[in-house]
Parts: C-alpha cells; structure tokens; sequence
C-alpha cells in the first residue's frame, strides 16, 4: 500500500476579505543593509532629541493631535530605558513618560512613547518638541548602545487623519509601538539629537530593514535573534525553517558602504522563521480589524476548541486533573487567587496592579508546545499576555526578569532559558499505545470531527500539534506500525 505523506492540514479556500490591498511599490521581499549609531558610556547616557519643524494635523476625524518619538536600541550588556516626550501647543505645555523598560541584553527592542493634545484647528504648528532618552546600564562599568530608524515629529498618518481609528489606535498599541506611529525610518540616524558632543558617537553594527508590502516602509527585524520580533511578526515560527519566497528570502536593495550581514549571500538576505510581508502595524489596521468582525461563531469556537484540545491532550497523558479542580481539592484554596497572590496582584512584566478578573492567567511555559498550566503560572497583564502569546520565557524576558521569575514560580533558570518541546509529554504521546488512543479515542470526539468552513478541527488540532514535534517523529507511521492501517480521524493527503 502507498504510503500516504500529511505534512500539514490542506488550506481552506479564503473566505474573508479585508478591502485594503499591498502598496504594488514593494513586496515583503526587499530589504537595506544599514550600519546603526553607537554610543559607548558608563552607568547611564542621556540622549536628548529636538525637532522645531512640527506641524500636527488632526486625527482620527476627532479634535486631537499627536505628537511621538521612536527608535530601535540594542544595549550589549542589557540594560533599562525611559523615555519623556514634552512640547507646547497653544501656549500650553503638555508632557508624558514612559516608566523604565527593561532591555535583554544584545538583543533589538523597540522604543516609543506618544503624547496626545486637544487640538480645534485642522493642524497646528508645534513648538518646542522634545524627546529625552535615558539608558542605564545593567551592569557597573562600560556598556555600548546601538540605534536606528529614531525620529520625532507629529502623528500624521494619512489613514489616521481620514478615518476615525481612534479605538483600534488604543487597543493594546504597546505591542506595536513605534511602527505604530507611522514615522519615517530612513531619516539620518540621530538626526535630531541635540548633545551629541557630550556622547561618545560612532558607526555601529549592521542592521537589516525589511519591507512592508503596505506602507511601503523599511523597518528593521532582528536578525540577532528572530524570535525576539521587532516591527514583524514571524511566519514559520513552529516549522522553521521557513522555505516561503518573500517571506525567508529578501532581495538587497541598498546596503551602507562597511555594512553587511552572516545571513547574507548573493545579494539576498536569507531568514530562518521567515517574517509576514506586512508590518505588525499594517498588519493591525488593514488585516486583523477588518477581517476579525468577520469571523463567524465556528471559527471562534474552533480556536477554543483547538487551545482546549491542548489542555485536554497534555493533562490527560500526564494522568492529571484539570489544574483548577486538583488544585483546590489538593489545597482547598482557590488556584486563581493563589497565582494572583503569588504575584501581589501585579503584572509581572509590568508591574501594574491588577484586580483578580483582570489577571491573566500565563502558562509560563507555553501551551502551545505542550506545557500544562499548572502552579507554575505567571499573572500578567490583558497586554502583555497577549505579546508573550506562545513565546518561551526566555525570549520574552531580561535575564534580571528570568531570575526573578524563577524565585517565583519556582521553575529552573535551565527550564525558563529553554526553548524546546515538553519532551515529557511527546514521550508518552509517541508510546504505541497512546498514539492509537491520540487518534482513535481523542480526536474522534465529536466536536473534533465537525467540519468548520470545510475542515476538520481533528485536522487543525493534528497540524498544530505536528508543528512542535520534532522532526524525526511521525505519529502516523506508529500508528500505521501498530494497527496496519491509517488513521481514519484525520484527512490524509
């Protein structure tokens, strides 16, 4: 009989149209090689940035403006920022800071801060439009900083200033922050910065720019490390290496005299995850919502059903409770209030309080690659939850961070810095045995055997759970091994 090859689920045709289409000026595929800005100091550096040349229309069909700064920084041996953004509109001053920030050390991190004003004219000059930057080091001694793509001027999107996008702007805007504010990014690199001759100035590392198919703009990723993202989202990121045309592969276009990159090979620069052809800002505003208030009750509940299948599936093999009901029959506490408390009713990323139905309840270890939730959860924010999505630890947290997290919660520094499948689980789900019961038992259940726009959850929920197994193991073949036969739960292409 002829072996039968899934690799994956067979794509549902599109059902959904967002309305808004690719620029046509660039593809995704193209990108610069640019040499940053370096600033060596010791202890702490103040970068102060002024821009007299403002003028602020009005946003989002509303009697606002704006005004922002943002940057990209890498501090080599890890650090903090924070940032204050001041100006005068109508003889008025208005001012706002971000809190510290810690940053991972040699690692790319995003950077920005917005201020808004009232403001009853179609636009208005801006006076005095200032932006402080202050980085300290993590450790005592000599550190370096690397900068790029920083501009400060008005939010003047053209998009923000025809259409009324305020709520969307709103919504967890951190995570997109500052491709967010539509600056330019191919201004000359601290261009604007006022005390450059106190600094200890010079070329830095080189950075790659990728395009946006929609803005058309050239916004770094991080080369460095890809799972830490930038101003793209990743697009293999399960099943890297990614071997999609545009999305892994970007043609040079422009490359600094002195710059260039390991990833580089005949003029193209080669990704290993890959990243989306638009940016996370564009991604935001002409994709996700749009086409969200289109998606129908199935495919919620499919989501739901996949995540839970995940919880089910993990819980069961490891012949473990649901962690709420175990919990409170074990301890007679509620798990919830436990996890709250643990963490003093605070984010742990940001610190902010928190009532008890506002926490976040974060698997720590991400579900996504077979983690149980159990007393080892982090509480978190709505939004930073939803940044650390299916992110390990350690590409999301500073090593401070990480420790910290590991007094905590209780988990190794080596389990929070490791970025691998839960091979616990994988080893009892490839056990002949429970292979069958994985495809005979657990996806025939009848939720998982509905067809939702044409495809079985039974499918989504085996493609999801192929992407984090390693590659040299085939649940099909020990299936076919131990029955003779394939599975008939799942469609075989």
């Amino acid at each position: 009989m002829e072996r039968l090859d899934f690799r994956t689920y067979r794509r549902r045709d599109v059902t959904r149209k967002s309305g808004f289409k690719a620029s046509g000026e660039t593809t995704g595929g193209e990108c610069k090689i640019k040499l940053s800005k370096q600033i060596s100091f010791t202890n702490s550096v103040k970068l102060v940035f002024k821009n007299n040349n403002v003028t602020a229309p009005q946003l989002f069909k509303r009697k606002m403006g704006a005004v922002a700064f943002g940057m990209y920084a890498m501090c080599w041996l890890g650090g903090s920022y924070k940032i204050t953004i001041s100006c005068e509109v109508n003889g008025k001053k208005y001012k706002k800071s971000t809190e510290k920030v810690d940053m991972l050390n040699a690692k790319w991190d995003n950077l920005g801060c917005h201020l808004f004003f009232p403001l009853t004219s179609k636009q208005i000059k801006v006076k005095n439009l200032t932006a402080e930057v202050i980085f300290e080091s993590q450790y005592a001694g000599n550190n370096v900083i690397y900068l790029c793509c920083d501009d400060l001027d008005a939010i003047s999107f053209d998009y923000y200033v025809k259409n009324d996008v305020y709520d969307i702007f709103q919504q967890k805007t951190n995570l997109s922050v500052p491709h967010i504010y539509y600056l330019s990014t191919d201004k000359e690199y601290l261009g604007y910065l006022t005390n450059s001759k106190e600094l200890n100035i010079s070329s830095g590392i080189s950075v790659v720019l990728k395009s946006c198919n929609r803005c058309k703009r050239y916004l770094p990723i991080n080369m460095d490390d890809e799972a830490y993202t930038l101003a793209f989202a990743l697009h293999c990121k399960k099943r890297a290496p990614c071997t999609h045309h545009n999305f892994h592969d970007y043609n040079v276009i422009e490359k600094d005299k002195g710059a260039k990159r390991k990833e580089e090979k005949d003029g193209v620069v080669y990704s290993y995850f890959g990243h989306q052809l638009e940016c996370k800002a564009c991604k935001k505003f002409f994709v996700n919502a749009p086409l969200n208030p289109q998606r129908n009750a199935q495919q919620f509940k499919e989501d739901g059903l996949r995540r839970r299948a995940f919880e089910v599936l993990v819980d069961t093999l490891l012949k473990k409770n649901f962690i709420h009901f175990e919990f409170e029959n074990r301890t007679k506490k509620q798990f919830t209030e436990y996890i709250y408390n643990k963490f003093d009713g605070k984010c742990f990323k940001c610190g902010k309080k928190l009532t008890l139905n506002e926490m976040n309840l974060d698997h720590t270890m991400p579900l996504a690659y077979l983690y149980r939730l159990d007393e080892t959860a982090t509480c978190l924010c709505d939004s930073h939850n939803s940044s650390k999505n299916d992110h390990f630890p350690s590409e999301y947290y500073s090593d401070d961070e990480l420790i910290r997290l590991s007094k905590i919660t209780g988990l190794s520094l080596d389990v929070l810095r490791s970025t691998s499948v839960n091979m616990e689980v994988v080893n009892l789900l490839i056990k002949p045995e429970n292979t069958v019961w994985f495809f005979d038992v657990f996806l025939a259940d009848k939720e998982y055997q509905k067809r939702r726009d044409g495809r079985l959850t039974a499918d989504k929920i085996y493609a999801a759970l192929v992407r984090v197994l390693p590659k040299n193991i085939d649940l099909v073949s020990i299936y076919k091994k131990q029955t003779k036969k394939y599975p008939k739960t799942i469609t075989l292409e």
